[in-house]
């Protein structure tokens, strides 16, 4: 799995995270979980396994401050793929 984090200062307050994630070959997306700051964010499980998958979540973390993202993904065979990013 390719997973990218992607985050950006929200103007309003805190950040603007994007999260996209492509199977590999021979691989579908099952389930997908983002947690920001050790809270889980997003939980999504498709009626069926997919190909990519992204989701923008806006005014998330703090600013200023330290913050981190972490994306866990199962594919269609329960094997898991992780991915995680830390700014300040």
């Amino acid at each position: 799995m390719k997973i990218v984090i992607i985050h950006a200062k929200n103007p309003a307050a805190g950040w603007n995270i994007v999260v996209s994630i492509q199977a590999d070959l021979g691989q579908k997306i099952a389930d997908v979980e983002v947690r920001v700051n050790g809270f889980p964010e997003v939980r999504d499980t498709p009626t069926a396994p997919l190909d990519t998958w992204e989701q923008q979540l806006t005014q998330q973390g703090v600013f200023p401050g330290d913050n981190k993202v972490e994306v866990m993904v199962q594919d269609q065979d329960g094997q898991e793929s992780r991915a995680e990013q830390k700014w300040s």
